[in-house]
């Protein structure tokens, strides 16, 4: 039923997206919410189960996550121990898919967090010449926290992070550090220093060679080499696609371990008691493996059906241009939007709250037509309209599966570039115009330095705007539609 709907509001909307775009992104978030606020208790398990799914994935993600990262076949790009940092010293490149839509203007530095140990140390230099942001996310994927040049400028910064259970005393604090307490033993550190190109890796290693994590009471801990027996990122299946291949038995119990390991916020509590229901969760009324071979199957009809409404919703976000508008979808802080929380997973797990960065998709030109690299296509700032930010910008293509795809033509003339953006040399016209050129080869007769070559076949772009001002948070300024050259 979920998706004949949505098929009625692509057809009768599709024009009123074009030039309301927001306005349409809104109304369909508000309608797929509310087609899931039903009275829970007279739904089947299938119905709980869709649900469930949306509710569960972010944090089974996490999980996923944490075991690409900290098991035993570990991700020889991020891969580590618990508690442990690891630094990324090179940009990724197309064998890079340790995270979704990888960023290629800031280094990634990360760590995987067992807080249920005691209090962490982390220490991070002065950085005077850049920007830096480290982001803490929860079990359930929200961006508590974020520290860096926005919160201690150019001097250095010590922050000592516990979980929810930690007991001690402000004055247990070792003395400099600033407290940052976890809602969840389970934490995610994704750390980005920011890279103005190849020529400066060496000078951003040096920076990340001086961030420090140790537990309170062993400053001297001992952190591993990387494990010989690490998996190229190529070679391993993405965490999200190991997520979507979980039976609803899988995944509805290692939702219920999660659960109990990291519970739930109070707002969740009808969740959680319907969870119970079906075996799942702190309030489980017996395990899932305890169901009926029936109810097991409604558990992979109800993922199913969630699955196909996650995937009409991101299509359908692109109908909307640029987005999300940030002034009415707040990433990383997702209270009860669970529904928008489980999209935010499948196409950028890891977001960052909008007061650090804004980050926006785009996979259609300005007629709502999917773009593709058989096209050219042009984006343009005018003169005294560039991205408001405090830190930097930039634009990066993808593939139309979040990862970084080659160009066999720029690979040919030597310009291979995955990102342009504020750190580059970009050329503007008499006008003081700035124009991005995207098509597959190089363009004729404008300036290579404006050139960003995407992939063949269907493609997608992410704009970042760090340390944005209050008119991008307030969706007063807006990307740039892209324009289909030759396009009528």
């Amino acid at each position: 039923m979920k998706q004949v709907i949505l098929r009625q509001i692509i057809t009768r909307n599709s024009a009123f997206a074009a030039s309301n775009r927001w306005r349409f992104q809104r109304r369909i978030l508000t309608l797929l919410l509310s087609l899931m606020a039903f009275n829970a208790y007279s739904l089947s398990t299938s119905a709980i189960a869709t649900m469930g799914y949306i509710y569960g994935l972010p944090i089974v993600l996490m999980d996923e996550t944490k075991l690409g990262l900290t098991g035993e076949q570990r991700s020889c790009t991020l891969g580590t121990d618990i508690n442990t940092l690891v630094n990324v010293l090179d940009i990724p490149d197309t064998d890079f898919k340790a995270v979704v839509r990888p960023n290629v203007d800031t280094l990634y530095t990360s760590a995987m967090f067992d807080l249920s140990s005691g209090l962490q140390l982390l220490n991070m230099p002065a950085v005077s010449d850049r920007y830096v942001l480290f982001a803490f996310l929860d079990a359930w994927s929200n961006n508590f926290a974020g520290v860096g040049t926005q919160t201690h400028g150019e001097n250095e910064g010590h922050y000592a992070i516990s979980g929810p259970d930690w007991n001690g005393r402000i004055d247990d604090i070792p003395q400099g550090y600033q407290h940052i307490q976890a809602p969840t033993n389970l934490v995610w550190l994704v750390g980005r220093t920011e890279v103005k190109g190849n020529d400066d890796i060496a000078s951003v290693n040096a920076i990340q060679e001086q961030y420090q994590l140790h537990p309170e009471n062993n400053p001297n801990v001992e952190h591993p080499a990387v494990n010989p027996d690490c998996i190229p990122d190529n070679e391993k299946l993405p965490p999200i696609d190991v997520v979507k291949s979980l039976s609803g038995e899988e995944f509805f119990s290692r939702l219920s371990a999660l659960m109990i390991a990291n519970p739930p916020p109070l707002e969740d509590a009808s969740m959680v008691s319907v969870l119970g229901t079906i075996g799942v969760g702190p309030m489980a009324k017996g395990k899932v493996s305890d169901l009926s071979k029936l109810q097991k199957k409604q558990l992979d009809m109800g993922i199913a059906t969630a699955q196909v409404s996650l995937n009409t919703s991101v299509d359908l976000l692109g109908f909307g241009g640029w987005g999300p508008n940030p002034a009415l979808v707040p990433l990383g802080d997702y209270g009860t939007r669970y529904f928008i929380r489980a999209i935010v997973a499948q196409v950028g797990f890891g977001a960052n709250r909008g007061e650090f960065a804004v980050y926006q998709n785009a996979s259609r030109d300005e007629n709502l037509e999917k773009l593709n690299g058989d096209n050219s296509y042009t984006l343009t700032f005018n003169a005294n309209e560039l991205p408001p930010v405090k830190a930097f910008w930039s634009l990066t293509v993808y593939g139309d599966d979040g990862f970084l795809r080659d160009n066999q033509a720029a690979n040919t003339v030597g310009i291979q570039r995955y990102a342009l953006g504020s750190n580059d040399e970009l050329t503007s016209d008499d006008k003081g115009n700035v124009t991005i050129y995207m098509s597959n080869i190089p363009p004729s007769g404008v300036p290579l330095s404006n050139w960003l070559p995407p992939p063949l076949g269907n493609f997608q772009v992410t704009i970042r705007l760090y340390n944005p001002e209050l008119e991008i948070l307030e969706n007063e300024w807006q990307v740039p539609s892209l324009i289909k050259e030759g396009g009528i």
